[in-house]
Order: structure tokens, then C-alpha cells, then sequence
């Protein structure tokens, strides 16, 4: 059986992953989904939060693990994983990105997405008065993160959204082939995601070449598709 630590996007938090935890965890695996630092149930500031805490957070998850985890971030969460990856390398068996943003060495977040200035990602953020942290427009977030989810579950995943912490995105990633490299990676697309649209889900992959599996969905799959995303994610634990 596996061990996976499923790793959240912006603004949301551990509990966007209730509908495939159980699927695993039926299945004899062992699963953990945090909250970030400022996320989630997570109580400490936003505006504070730094990349290095993210890491920091998943880091001291792993060391308590026995066996290599499964490591997956949906979107946002992509950058936290890749730098985790680069600091503990042996404690991970594969990274996993759902939708997931995949910088190169070098590159911060938001240059994923500056070549794409009309998505819609960008035209629904709304940034603090400080600077510091930003969250979307409400009336946005249907088409945005939970176009094929049902209203219950949409509503309640709107609900619990907090402001994210601004510069996970604006922070570099510094990863280098020894470490980062070493570890197996695989791109789970969502080929109707308005996020993270697919055409820049996949110029990620171009740059950066792993294995693909496509979801015929949009950017939350841990909702509209837990069986799925279950199964693919057993799937990559037992290749």
C-alpha cells in the first residue's frame, strides 16, 4: 500500500481533498492532506507566509513518514512539491501535479502564466490594499474552479476559501537535475480547466517532460471525479 501527502492550490485548503481521502484510505493507503501555513483551518497570516514555510510544513510531514510518499499538488500547490522535492528527494516516490503549476529552475509562478494575460485566472484575482496576499472574485469562482462540480459541493468549497499568500507565486523555485531531477514525475491535465488552461498546462510538460494522464474535466477533478483521480493516482503509486 502507498503513502500520499496531497497537497492543496490557492486559497483552498486540506479539505478540498474529502471526496478522494476516503476513496485511498478504503483502499488500505495511508493519506494526508495539510493545510498550508495561512490556509485552511491553518492560523497563521497570510501576508507572512513564505515559500520556504510551505516547505518547511510538508518537510516535517515527511520525516514522519517510514516509506517514500506519493507527493501531489493540485495547481498552486505544484511550486510547493517541486521545492520539497529539491530538499528532500529521498523521501518522496513520485511528484504528482494535477493541474498543477511546474516552474523550471529559476522561474516563479506568475511568469506561468504571464504569456496567458486574458486567462481568466488572472482577470479574476483581486490583491490586498497591502500587497500581500489576494483572493477572486466570487462571482468568478463557479467558471473558474468548479465548473463541472455540483452547487452543493461548490457552494461549500467557496465557503471555506481564504486569502492566499501572494508570494508563493512570486517566489523562484531552485531545483537542479541531481535532486529535483531524480525524482519520477507525472502531469495528471485537465483538458477543460479555465484556470490553468490546458494549452499552458501542456507548454509546462514541453519544458519540463514527464508522464501525462488526461482528465476529460475542469480544475477541481478531486471533486467532480474523485473515483477517477483516485484511480489514477493508485495507479502511479504502483508503477
Amino acid at each position: 500500500m502507498a503513502t500520499f501527502i496531497l497537497v492543496h492550490g490557492a486559497c483552498h485548503g486540506g479539505w478540498c481533498w474529502e471526496k478522494v481521502t476516503p476513496i485511498l484510505e478504503g483502499h488500505n493507503h495511508t493519506v494526508c492532506a495539510p493545510d498550508l501555513p495561512g490556509l485552511g483551518k491553518d492560523q497563521t497570516p497570510p501576508a507572512s507566509v513564505t515559500l520556504a514555510d510551505n516547505v518547511e510544513r510538508i518537510s516535517r510531514l515527511l520525516g514522519k513518514m517510514e516509506e517514500p510518499v506519493v507527493l501531489v499538488g493540485h495547481a498552486l500547490g505544484g511550486v510547493t512539491i517541486s521545492q520539497v522535492a529539491e530538499a528532500r528527494r529521498r523521501k518522496i516516490k513520485a511528484l504528482v501535479y494535477l493541474c498543477g503549476l511546474m516552474p523550471p529552475s529559476g522561474k516563479a509562478s506568475r511568469e506561468m502564466t504571464a504569456g496567458d494575460p486574458d486567462m481568466l485566472f488572472r482577470r479574476s484575482r483581486e490583491i490586498s490594499p497591502d500587497g500581500l496576499t489576494y483572493t477572486f472574485a466570487r462571482s468568478q469562482l463557479p467558471a473558474l474552479f468548479y465548473a463541472d462540480v455540483s452547487p452543493e459541493d461548490r457552494y461549500r468549497a467557496m465557503e471555506r476559501l481564504r486569502p492566499q499568500p501572494i508570494s508563493i507565486s512570486r517566489t523562484p523555485v531552485t531545483l537542479t537535475e541531481e535532486r529535483y531531477g531524480s525524482v519520477p514525475r507525472w502531469y495528471i491535465e485537465c483538458t477543460q480547466d479555465l484556470a490553468i488552461r490546458i494549452g499552458r498546462q501542456r507548454a509546462m510538460v514541453k519544458a519540463l517532460p514527464c508522464k501525462v494522464i488526461t482528465m476529460e474535466c475542469a480544475h477541481s477533478p478531486f471533486y467532480s471525479q474523485p473515483e477517477e483521480l483516485a484511480q489514477h493516482l493508485e495507479t502511479i503509486a504502483n508503477s
